[in-house]
C-alpha cells in the first residue's frame, strides 16, 4: 500500500475506522477499494473499463449498495497474547446491483503479541446483474508495539450464478469448512502462523472456486505504523458487523445523481 494512502487511511482510521462497521463502510465508499488487492485507493478520475462486470466503474454506474456488509475488527492490548476473531458471511444477491463489502481490521498496542482479524465473505451474484462493485480490503495497524505481529485478512468470493437462492453444493461445503476452521482457530490455535495455515488449507480444497477469489492481506511488524495514533481505551476488543451470516439482499432500483 502506498505510504501516502496509508497515512490518509490512518488519519481517518485509527480513531474512526476501527470504531464500528458503519464508519468502516463509509470510509470504503469515500476512499475507494481495489477488490483484487484489497488496497485502499483514491478514486480515479478516468477509470479504465474492462469486459468484466466485477470491475464496473463507480463513475459510470449507480451505487451498488445491495449485498452484505461483513466488517471484522480485532484490537489487542494484552502483552504476550494471541488475539484472533473473524466471521464467515454468505450473501445471495439478485439483480440489478451487487455491492458487497468485506473488511478486516486488526490493531495492536502491546508487547510480544499477535493479532489476527479474518473477514470471510462468499457472494452469490445473479448472472443478470450488470452493476457489480464488490469491495474487499484488509488493514493492520501497530501503535507503540514491541515484538508485535499484526495481520488483517479479507477473503471474498464473488460467484456468478443463475439463481442466487440456490446455493451450489461446493459453496455450502466451503461455508461449513470455513466456519468449522474459524471455530477451531478461536479456541485452539497456538499462533498466528498456524491459524493462517489452517485457513489456507481450506482455500486450497476449493480450487474450482479460485477464479472467483479475492484475497487481501495486510501485515504490520513495525513498532508504530506510520501515521497511526493510539485508539480510545473504550474501543471494544472485538466487533463484527451485525448483518446475518446468510443474507438474501434486495437490490435497489438504480438511480442517477442529479
Amino acid at each position: 500500500m502506498d505510504l501516502g494512502l496509508k497515512q490518509k487511511l490512518l488519519a481517518l482510521g485509527t480513531k474512526k475506522l476501527l470504531i464500528g462497521a458503519g464508519a468502516a463502510v463509509a470510509l470504503l465508499g469515500a476512499v475507494g477499494v481495489a477488490a483484487e488487492t484489497g488496497t485502499l485507493i483514491s478514486p480515479s478520475p478516468s477509470p479504465t473499463a474492462t469486459a468484466s462486470t466485477t470491475a464496473a466503474s463507480a463513475s459510470t454506474l449507480p451505487g451498488a449498495n445491495a449485498g452484505g456488509k461483513n466488517v471484522v475488527q480485532v484490537v489487542n492490548r494484552s502483552d504476550g497474547a494471541f488475539r484472533v476473531d473473524g466471521k464467515v458471511q454468505l450473501n445471495r444477491i439478485p439483480a440489478p446491483n451487487a455491492g458487497p463489502v468485506n473488511l478486516a481490521m486488526a490493531y495492536s498496542q502491546c508487547t510480544n503479541c499477535q493479532t489476527l482479524a479474518l473477514a470471510l465473505q462468499i457472494n452469490l451474484i445473479s448472472t443478470h446483474t450488470n452493476n457489480v462493485q464488490p469491495q474487499n480490503a484488509a488493514t493492520a495497524v501497530n501503535v507503540q508495539c514491541s515484538g508485535c505481529l499484526t495481520v488483517a485478512r479479507a477473503i471474498q468470493y464473488n460467484i456468478s450464478v443463475d439463481d442466487p437462492t440456490n446455493v451450489p453444493p461446493s459453496v455450502n461445503q466451503l461455508v461449513a469448512r470455513m466456519k468449522a476452521e474459524l471455530a477451531r482457530i478461536k479456541t485452539s490455535s497456538p499462533s498466528l502462523a498456524d491459524a493462517e495455515s489452517r485457513f489456507n488449507g481450506v482455500i486450497a480444497q476449493f480450487r474450482d472456486l479460485a477464479v472467483d477469489l479475492k484475497d487481501s492481506r495486510d501485515e504490520q511488524t513495525a513498532s508504530t505504523t506510520p501515521g497511526a495514533t493510539p485508539m480510545p481505551s473504550s474501543t471494544p476488543d472485538s466487533t463484527t458487523s451485525p448483518s446475518p451470516s446468510d443474507t438474501v439482499s434486495a437490490a435497489p432500483t438504480p438511480t442517477t445523481s442529479p
